[in-house]
């Protein structure tokens, strides 16, 4: 029973619940409780006691009379967070680990709002900054006392940091940011234990068990003994011996059809075994590609130890948005195919599952949030192995801060990193010299030469009409484009027997289907011309004698080749590349013209000789490096938010940082588009489900991915209905094509602006 009277009873309170409150948590073993869980967390990166003195003092604002108040249901204010920060300011300001008051008060007066900005000394107080708040007046809380003797906190000493900065300013945000992610994992862990008693998170299954049915599932297949077949068993063999090596920075060089994706989860398997690592992050680029990965590694080691999580389909958000992770589509019953995907909905949280297979914008975007839930899941990419798929994607304008966030996962969090790509970029110069890339394959040239299938010619400029000639002289070929519109346009003036069109527009299932058409039309002979935008180059494996790309990166332009001759019928394939003159592109896009441009210097430099090969691949890096400004490769200013000159030690903006750091991918939102006769069932089954993760879960195959100005247009267009907060499209019959998929305004009531009625 509460007492009426909290004044005389000095009982505190964390938390309560139940219809008249029957249950409620001290507010000291919420503190304890805390600490311990955060000690935890921290203990395997030597972070342990600053983060049990976060976790001990972080609610020390429950101990004022208005929060205990609030807490038996008054409608009264109480600051709860800002005490904790000013305490800890307080105890240390005299002694030599001020810094680390600053450091702890940056986390604890952020664990629910996020981490603030440092600020001014003429901010106001009602300002969210970490200096307007600690000067800001608060109702006493000094009770704390009487549970809790400050003198018995431990002394943390700072642990050992390698600077990946000249200043090493960097650095210390990084420990703040690590720090943070702990305190407010085990805040919300500790919470949740007193809320959803036994509930279970995490997995039962160790890295060494997954690395086993890993190994098995490899010993599974039964491959014809071919000169490619025996090169894929080398890049394996490769990746399982230098998985023995220390941890540090990796590439793994591989021509496209070398069997990266198998063969560097292998590397990490066991290189996480080796060294005793908690789990594997799989970082892919692009969205439209990451479930064909995910279901590989879905197929080799179970559902339950995969979460796939990513930007368009976020389990953090699924209350109010219904964006949750991907499984497969392969029943398991409906009891057991909730559970799963509870379980993966509480892993998205914090990651705390074997393996999360995820994409550049959830992964980077996490690392330099200030957001409390995006925050929560940083801890757990150290003591980790993190593969980057396609590295060459990373975006120049984010180049330096990515590559210093992960050299920092590296040289000071117990992390591995691999960059994997066939087009390796020159990655060395983003990061601190000490830090040296190893090479996993033992010669990747020759790798290159032995894998060689594709002679590229180089066509120059061609209108549309002579491109649509050419193309028709082959029964099957492939032409890679930059813009839908464009696809769009070359599409239609195809001869339609055995035309085909692929575009994120697209749902996944449409867009399987059209592949697995293709891919019988390639294997039977017969016609098959597909144009397609460059979401075709990463990931899907096509196989056609003959390819027509557009002029773009170089990397972009041997990715095209490597969907060309892939499995060797003949003894060479050709890859044609050509300028577009047409009225389907009123400009380049930006990147894409200047990447265009250096390309087109390397096919000069290089005419008469191979320009698929390591060398020129570095020399296109080189080229596109040297012609930038200084600032391209941290065009928003991200570092310049913790790489101050002339500032106090711990002068940082984290939310600041947070607002500028936008990858472009994030920019998209998911529409379901029921387009057959199951999705329809589903959505109808939507409409009255209480529960709706595993209907979800199955309608992500039916979902398209749009931009948020094509978002607008279709809502404003009436196209959409929100159904529980998710978007459906309205009327798929009209609104939704067989050959282009998903039909976009171009304003509230206009034309398609990828489909020519």
């Amino acid at each position: 029973m509460i007492e009426e009277n909290v004044e005389s009873s000095m009982v505190f309170y964390a938390h309560s619940f139940g219809e008249d409150r029957r249950e409620w948590q001290l507010l000291d073993d919420h503190l304890q409780n805390t600490g311990r869980i955060a000690a935890s967390l921290g203990a395997p990166l030597g972070l342990s006691d600053h983060a049990y003195i976060c976790g001990r003092l972080h609610d020390l604002g429950k101990y004022t009379l208005n929060f205990q108040r609030r807490i038996r249901g008054e409608n009264v204010k109480a600051d709860h967070a800002t005490a904790g920060a000013q305490e800890i300011v307080q105890l240390l300001a005299n002694s030599p680990y001020r810094l680390f008051g600053d450091a702890y008060a940056y986390c604890i007066a952020g664990h629910h709002t996020g981490l603030p900005d440092y600020g001014t000394s003429i901010d106001h107080e009602g300002d969210s900054t970490l200096l307007a708040r600690l000067k800001r007046l608060l109702d006493p809380y000094d009770a704390y006392r009487t549970e809790l003797d400050p003198s018995t906190l431990p002394i943390a000493s700072m642990p050992k940091i390698i600077r990946t900065t000249e200043k090493g300013l960097f650095s210390l945000s990084f420990f703040i940011r690590m720090l943070y992610s702990i305190l407010v994992d085990a805040d919300y862990l500790e919470t949740e234990q007193f809320y959803q008693p036994g509930l279970e998170r995490g997995s039962a299954t160790t890295i060494p068990e997954i690395l086993e049915t890993f190994q098995k599932h490899l010993q599974s297949f039964q491959f014809p003994e071919t000169p490619i077949n025996k090169l894929r068993d080398e890049i394996m063999e490769a990746c399982r011996q230098k998985a023995e090596l220390p941890q540090g920075l990796f590439s793994l060089t591989v021509p496209t059809g070398g069997g990266k994706t198998l063969s560097s989860m292998l590397f990490a398997l066991n290189h996480a075994k080796k060294h005793k690592l908690e789990r594997v992050i799989y970082v892919i680029p692009y969205t439209s590609i990451i479930e064909q990965n995910a279901r590989v590694f879905r197929e080799a080691l179970g559902e339950d130890i995969i979460l796939e999580h990513h930007s368009n389909f976020d389990w953090e958000d699924f209350s109010t948005s219904g964006k949750i992770s991907k499984t497969s589509e392969n029943s398991v019953g409906e009891e057991a195919d909730d559970a799963i995907a509870s379980k993966l909905k509480l892993a998205s949280e914090n990651w705390d599952i074997p393996i999360v297979v995820t994409t550049n914008v959830q992964f980077f975007e996490s690392l330099f949030a200030a957001r409390s839930s995006r925050s929560r899941k940083v801890h757990n990419m150290a003591n980790s192995v993190i593969i980057f798929d396609e590295a060459q994607i990373l975006p120049l304008q984010y180049l330096q801060p990515c590559m210093l966030a992960v050299a920092e996962l590296v040289q000071n969090y117990k992390s591995t990193a691999v960059l994997c790509t066939a087009t390796q970029p020159e990655l060395q110069r983003f990061i601190p010299e000490s830090l040296k890339i190893t090479e996993i394959t033992a010669d990747p040239a020759q790798l290159y030469n032995a894998f060689k299938r594709v002679e590229l010619v180089n066509l120059g400029s061609i209108e549309d009409e002579e491109l649509i000639e050419r193309l028709t002289e082959h029964e099957q070929v492939l032409c890679i484009v930059n813009t839908r519109k464009h696809a769009n346009k070359l599409f239609q003036l195809l001869p339609k027997e055995g035309r085909f069109h692929l575009s994120t527009l697209m749902t996944p299932t449409h867009r399987r289907a059209a592949i697995q058409t293709i891919r019988e039309r390639l294997a039977q002979g017969q016609t098959c011309r597909l144009v397609s935008t460059q979401l075709i180059e990463a990931g899907v494996d096509l196989d056609f004698p003959v390819g027509f790309r557009a002029l773009a990166g170089l990397d972009s332009i041997i990715q095209a080749g490597g969907r060309v001759n892939r499995n060797r019928r003949c003894e060479t394939g050709h890859l044609y590349v050509f300028e577009p003159i047409t009225d389907a592109i009123k400009r380049a896009p930006g990147f894409i013209q200047q990447t265009g441009d250096v390309a087109r210097q390397i096919l000069r430099r290089w005419q008469g000789s191979d320009p698929i090969c390591l060398d020129a691949i570095r020399d296109y890096y080189e080229s596109l490096y040297s012609i930038q400004a200084k600032t391209t490769f941290d065009s928003a200013g991200v570092l310049a938010c913790f790489e101050k000159p002339n500032s106090r030690e711990l002068d940082f903006d984290f939310r600041k940082a947070s607002e500028l750091f936008k990858l472009i991918e994030q920019d998209t939102i998911g529409i379901v588009v029921p387009i057959d006769e199951k999705s329809n069932i589903l959505v109808e089954k939507l409409k009255w489900a209480q529960h709706p993760s595993s209907l979800l879960r199955s309608l992500q195959s039916y979902t398209v991915n749009v931009y948020q100005h094509e978002f607008r247009l279709l809502l404003e267009s009436g196209k959409i209905n929100m159904i529980d907060h998710v978007p459906v499209l309205f009327d798929p019959y009209h609104n939704y094509n067989k050959d282009y998929g998903l039909i976009v305004p171009t304003s509230s009531g206009g034309d398609a602006l990828f489909f020519d009625s």
